[in-house]
C-alpha cells in the first residue's frame, strides 16, 4: 500500500473517518494503456489516477511561480519555496480587484505549460480517442489548516455545452493524508440517484438548490457501503474523474503551516460545443463574475471551506 497506511488519521469538518471508510486509489499506466483500456477503467472505477504524470522540474517551475505571487502579498513566510502560510495579508491593500490578481496568478507561464500543455493534452485525447482542448479558467487551489472540500459532483457547473468533460486535478506539493488530500467516493459514478439529481442541474440558472450534496462524507459512505478512495499524492500526480463522480476533500490538519496546493482543470473533446463561461480571454466562469468568484480569490487568512 506504499506510503498510504503510515499516515495519520483522516477528518473532515473536524469527524474522523473510521479506518474502514477509507481505500487507496488504483493507479493507471497511462503510457501502457491503450484507449479502450483506459475507457474501461473510466467506465469500471470512475477516475484514472496517474502518479508522476507531470515532469517534476515543471512542478517546481510552476509551484515556485505561485508561491513568489503569495509570498508578493504577505501570505507565505519566506522562503517562499517552502509554502509556509504566514497567517498575514496585504493581498486586497495591494490588489483591490481580487479577480483580476487571482487570473494573473492562474495565467502563469509555469502553471499553464502543466494544466494547458501537451502532456495532459496528450493524455486527455487518448482517453477520449479523440483531440481534447483544455478549458481556459483555472481552479487553482492554495490550502491552508483547517480547511475541507464538501461532497459534491461537477456535471452542475461543467456540462452546459457538452456532457463530455472530465477533471483533472493536479497535485502541486505533497499532499498526504493530514494535508486534505482530494477522495472520491467508491463507486458513486453508478449512483443513479445522484445522477438523477444532477444531469439536468445548473449551478448558475438552478440558484435554489445547493450544489453540494447536504450529508456528511462519512454518513454518506455508510450509507452506501463504500470507501472513500484517497492516496498520498506527490506533486505530479494527476487525478482524472467524469462528471458524476461524486467527490470531496479531506480536511487539511497538518501542523507544520505548509499550505497544500493543487490546481484543477477541465478537458473536453475538442470537437464539442465550448461553453464560453469557460473559454477564451478572461472568461467570466460558472457565474459570470471572473476569477473573483472563487474561495482562491480570496486572501488566505479568511476563514472559509471549498464548497
Amino acid at each position: 500500500m506504499g506510503d498510504f497506511r503510515k499516515l495519520t488519521s483522516a477528518f473532515i469538518d473536524g469527524v474522523s473517518v473510521p479506518e474502514h471508510l477509507l481505500g487507496e486509489l488504483t493507479a493507471t499506466d497511462l503510457v501502457r494503456s491503450s484507449h479502450q483500456q483506459l475507457q474501461f477503467y473510466l467506465e469500471r472505477d470512475g477516475y484514472l489516477f496517474c502518479p508522476g504524470l507531470i515532469d517534476q522540474e515543471d512542478i517546481t517551475r510552476a509551484r515556485t511561480e505561485v508561491f513568489n505571487r503569495l509570498g508578493e502579498v504577505d501570505e507565505l513566510e519566506l522562503p517562499y519555496s517552502s509554502g509556509i502560510f504566514s497567517g498575514r495579508s496585504k493581498r486586497d491593500a495591494l490588489y483591490p480587484d481580487r479577480g483580476e490578481f487571482w487570473e494573473s496568478v492562474s495565467g502563469g507561464k509555469a502553471l499553464r505549460k502543466i494544466t494547458n500543455g501537451h502532456v495532459l493534452q496528450d493524455a486527455i485525447s487518448e482517453i477520449f480517442g479523440s483531440p481534447a482542448v483544455g478549458f481556459d479558467y483555472l481552479f487553482l487551489r492554495a490550502v491552508p489548516s483547517g480547511r475541507f472540500t464538501h461532497l459534491h459532483c461537477d456535471a452542475g457547473f461543467f456540462t452546459r455545452a457538452t456532457k463530455q468533460v472530465l477533471t483533472c486535478w493536479i497535485a502541486l506539493t505533497n499532499i498526504p493524508l493530514e494535508k486534505g488530500p482530494l477522495f472520491v467516493v467508491e463507486g458513486s459514478h453508478m449512483f443513479k440517484d445522484i445522477k438523477d439529481e444532477f444531469k439536468d442541474f445548473d449551478v448558475d440558472r438552478h440558484k435554489g438548490k445547493k450544489a453540494s450534496i447536504e450529508e456528511h462524507p462519512v454518513v454518506f459512505a455508510e450509507q452506501r457501503q463504500a470507501r472513500l478512495l484517497t492516496a498520498a499524492f506527490r506533486p505530479g500526480d494527476v487525478l482524472i474523474f467524469g462528471m458524476y463522480t461524486v467527490h470531496g476533500a479531506l480536511e487539511n490538519h497538518a501542523l507544520d503551516s505548509r499550505i497544500r496546493l493543487t490546481c484543477d482543470i477541465r478537458y473536453q473533446p475538442a470537437s464539442e460545443p465550448q461553453d464560453p463561461r469557460y473559454f477564451g480571454e478572461s472568461p467570466g466562469g460558472t457565474t459570470g463574475a471572473g476569477y473573483g468568484e472563487l474561495n482562491g480569490a480570496r486572501p488566505l487568512p479568511e476563514d472559509w471551506h471549498i464548497r
